[in-house]
């Protein structure tokens, strides 16, 4: 019975960090871009902030599941959602975000000749 739940967490690994550091890599850039307003490079730096959330928490399942898992698995999974689900943060603040005013249209000055 007890190889059974080895077995099980051996082989759930890698979704349950693939899950976990995905959620956490697209939070980060999510409460980054809802908070401010302004900024040029703001989806940038959420993107890096919540690559580098999503690093932390796939170092932290390595360093803990190397026991019962292949670290190769975690790895990879770990990455593949510390890559793309910032982009799923970061989409998903811009899209929750009001809606701009229309601008004006702009003034044209004639020129006496």
């Amino acid at each position: 019975m007890r190889d059974f739940w080895w077995s099980f967490v051996a082989e759930t690994s890698p979704g349950l960090v693939l899950s976990a550091a995905g959620m956490l890599a697209a939070w980060v850039p999510y409460g980054l871009m809802r908070q401010s307003d302004r900024g040029r490079a703001r989806s940038a730096i959420a993107y890096l902030c919540g690559l580098g959330t999503g690093l932390a928490v796939t170092a932290l399942s390595v360093a803990v599941l190397q026991f019962f898992a292949e670290t190769n698995a975690i790895v990879a999974a770990g990455l593949l959602g510390s890559l793309l689900f910032p982009f799923l943060g970061v989409g998903r603040a811009k899209w929750d975000r009001p809606r701009k005013k229309p601008r004006g249209a702009a003034m044209v000055r004639s020129v006496p000749s």
